[in-house]
C-alpha cells in the first residue's frame, strides 16, 4: 500500500510540475554578439554599439565586436529614422590588445551586404551581412592573409 501511495504521489508531482507551458514556445532573444564565418571558419565576438565621434546630430554609430585579440568595427550612417547604411568597416588584430599587427577596410569593389533592422524603441539593432575587406597593414607583411570575408553574418547589439 505505501508502494502504492508512493508511486502515486511521485506521479502526480511529475505531472504538476511537468506541465508547465509558460514560455513553452518562445525562444529566448540572441545575446548582444557578432557571428559570421570568417574566410571559413566560425568567428563569434560579443557587440556593443556606441556614437561615432559623439556630435550634436549624433547621425553616425559604431558597432563593434571584440574577442581576445581580434577586433571588427562596423560604422553605420543615419538616412532616416530608426534606417542606417554601412559607410565603412575595419578589422583589425592586436598583440597584447594594444599593438596593432594586422588591419583590414572594407573592400568597396566587392558585393558587401549589410542590413540594419531597429526595434520600434530604437534600443535594439539587428541584421545580417557579408563583408569582404582589404589588408591595409601587416607586421610582418606576409604573415598574414590579403584579403578577409565574412560570410552569413548576424549581429545583434542593444543601446545601453
Amino acid at each position: 500500500m505505501k508502494k502504492t501511495l508512493f508511486t502515486l504521489l511521485t506521479l502526480l508531482a511529475l505531472v504538476i510540475t511537468g506541465c508547465n507551458h509558460r514560455n513553452c514556445c518562445v525562444l529566448p532573444d540572441p545575446p548582444n554578439s557578432i557571428s559570421a564565418q570568417k574566410n571559413g571558419a566560425n568567428w563569434n565576438a560579443p557587440s556593443q554599439i556606441t556614437y561615432y565621434k559623439k556630435t550634436t546630430a549624433n547621425d553616425t554609430l559604431n558597432l563593434i565586436g571584440h574577442i581576445g585579440e581580434e577586433n571588427i568595427n562596423f560604422l553605420l550612417k543615419k538616412t532616416s529614422e530608426n534606417s542606417y547604411t554601412l559607410v565603412d568597416a575595419t578589422y583589425f588584430t592586436t598583440v597584447g590588445q594594444d599593438a596593432i599587427v594586422t588591419s583590414y577596410s572594407l573592400d568597396k569593389s566587392q558585393n558587401n551586404r549589410f542590413t540594419v533592422t531597429v526595434s520600434t524603441d530604437g534600443k535594439i539593432f539587428k541584421g545580417i551581412f557579408s563583408v569582404y575587406l582589404k589588408q591595409t597593414y601587416g607586421n610582418p607583411p606576409s604573415s598574414a592573409p590579403g584579403t578577409l570575408s565574412f560570410q552569413n553574418g548576424f549581429y545583434k547589439a542593444t543601446w545601453q
